[in-house]
């Protein structure tokens, strides 16, 4: 979380939140904008209250691999590069998706760890 945090506030001071530079309908900007304080908002409550931070680190990352695979669809699928361009203009939406895996395959096991921590 705390590395879409950096990007999310790198953007901003280069460009401003809601710069046209994103080149995208509001809707998308205005996501991409609330990033910005939605991925240290999960990455903090992943410390004080976990079980809500585990949820919205969650929610988080399969909404943004959602919306940037529908975003960049005709990029990533249609008019598909060769893999290794695909790769190199794309490895942070394979990042994203490598890490919303992550945050799926664990849930379950990081939820019963804190509800065990939360009992004892």
């Amino acid at each position: 979380m705390l590395m879409g945090t950096s990007t999310h506030v790198m953007w901003a001071v280069e460009n401003g939140l809601l710069s046209e530079k994103y080149n995208a309908n509001l809707g998308s900007t205005l996501f991409w904008d609330s990033l910005t304080f939605l991925d240290p908002l999960a990455a903090l409550l992943l410390f004080i209250k976990p079980k809500t931070g585990v949820y919205l680190t969650l929610f988080i990352i399969v909404i943004d691999v959602i919306h940037n695979n529908l975003f960049y669809w005709n990029e990533l699928y249609v008019n598909t590069p060769s893999l290794g361009d695909w790769l190199s203009q794309y490895w942070m939406i394979l990042g994203q998706i490598l890490f919303s895996l992550f945050v799926i395959l664990t849930l379950k096991g990081n939820l019963r760890e804190i509800n065990y921590r939360l009992k004892h």
